[in-house]
């Protein structure tokens, strides 16, 4: 539209202001909430990030020394008591995971299987770490495979199998092979064992100790 005069020029514009300036404000409001919300969400995520990881930190100083060794019962007190501070209050926080490996590992050293088994089935109940983040591939295999070998322990070599059937194991194909063997020998399914002994070494994994399986059931 071409206007006669700067006055009608300047009456258009207000009148323009008064039937859009409260949704052009709300806008510039949003803008600034989504940009400050934004930036306080990350200051927010990184403290938590590092509390977490601190909190990861003083639970492995508590075990470290004895982590090929039986672990005291005063020890395991102090890193589960870490280990619930980390699944309550940073449930989304990856280190929550570690510390759950970290606890179930600590349980097989005492043989205490059900307590193992139920720190990994954890993580893979608990994929998610929040805001469009998740664990990695890495993580979820490694916990899949460490049930599967601590219900193996258990007994139930028909269970382990079927966790491992239940997911593509890329990167940890050998892992899981050598599991499948394991759990195959259990079973008394010795030419499936050899199978799967043999695909664990065409990957590369552990060979000298499935070598040594290899031979053992071909004996």
């Amino acid at each position: 539209m071409v206007y006669d005069s700067d006055e009608e020029q300047i009456e258009a514009l207000k009148r323009w202001w008064d039937e859009n300036g409260t949704l052009v404000i709300a806008g510039i409001v949003l803008v600034l909430a989504v940009l400050f919300g934004s930036r306080y969400w990350q200051s927010s995520q990184s403290s938590m990030a590092e509390a977490a990881s601190d909190i990861y930190t003083q639970m492995t100083e508590v075990v470290q020394s004895n982590l090929d060794l039986e672990i005291d019962d005063t020890e395991l007190a102090e890193a589960l008591n870490l280990h619930t501070e980390l699944k309550n209050n940073f449930a989304n926080s990856v280190y929550s995971r570690y510390s759950a490996l970290l606890m179930a590992r600590l349980y097989v050293q005492r043989n205490e299987l059900g307590e193992a088994a139920a720190e990994l089935q954890w993580i893979m109940d608990n994929p998610g770490l929040g805001f469009l983040n998740s664990i990695d591939d890495e993580m979820a295999l490694t916990a899949r495979s460490r049930l599967a070998r601590v219900i193996l322990a258990q007994g139930n070599a028909e269970a382990a199998l079927q966790l491992l059937n239940e997911v593509e194991p890329g990167t940890f194909a050998g892992t899981f092979a050598e599991i499948e063997g394991d759990a195959y020998v259990a079973l008394g399914r010795i030419q499936e064992a050899i199978e799967a002994y043999q695909n664990a070494l065409n990957a590369g994994t552990n060979t000298e100790v499935v070598e040594l399986k290899l031979n053992d059931i071909r004996s």
